[in-house]
């Protein structure tokens, strides 16, 4: 099953309600049903309200007791758009990718404006269908345990504050024809 493709002439509000109507018509129980809208309501807030400008496409796909919550976005953003950005930060530098939410929306960021600075990864849930992944939730527990204990209590802290790394089975964050993608993943 794959959803409509709601834009941002949907608003919000609008693709969480669907949300909740592709629950009820996949059937699921209202707990994954709203496991479903507070996943979308965090994957939009960390990416979509970045940019005034965002153009993107979000839909879901389901089989079985797996969904994927999938938003595609492009953005224009000039170098003095971006300098203004970071003209708000007293440092000049953006201190936001810090931590869990500043991770995921500093890369997606990144990969809309084209300023990534990361490496392409292997994202094991999303394997051979053309998207080169810069960040995977899975990946990132796992990378984790590599860190100094105080570092790990910090990190852990903020996965075990997350509704996405909560609910979510992985995240994958990654480019596909030049477009920044979002891809949430959870099975019930």
């Amino acid at each position: 099953m794959k959803s409509d493709i709601y834009t941002e002439k949907h608003g919000i509000s609008e693709i969480l309600t669907e949300v909740e109507n592709i629950g009820k018509l996949c059937k699921l129980s209202p707990s994954a049903s709203g496991k479903l809208r507070l996943l979308t309501e965090e994957m939009l807030g960390l990416t979509v309200r970045l940019f005034e400008d965002l153009r993107y496409e979000f839909f879901v796909e389901g089989q079985g007791k797996r969904y994927t919550l999938n938003l595609v976005a492009e953005t224009n953003v000039s170098q003095t758009k971006k300098d203004k950005m970071l003209s708000l930060s007293t440092s000049g530098k953006n201190k936001a990718n810090q931590g869990l939410f500043g991770r995921i929306s500093g890369i997606f960021e990144g990969l809309l404006t084209n300023d990534c600075g990361y490496e392409a990864i292997h994202a094991p849930y999303y394997d051979g269908l053309g998207m080169n992944a810069y960040f995977s939730l899975s990946a990132y527990r796992d990378q984790i345990s590599q860190y100094t204990k105080e570092e790990q209590e910090i990190q852990w802290d903020g996965l075990e504050k997350s509704i996405i790394a909560n609910l979510a089975k992985d995240v994958i964050i990654g480019v596909r024809n030049s477009k920044a993608e979002m891809i949430v993943i959870v099975e019930f």
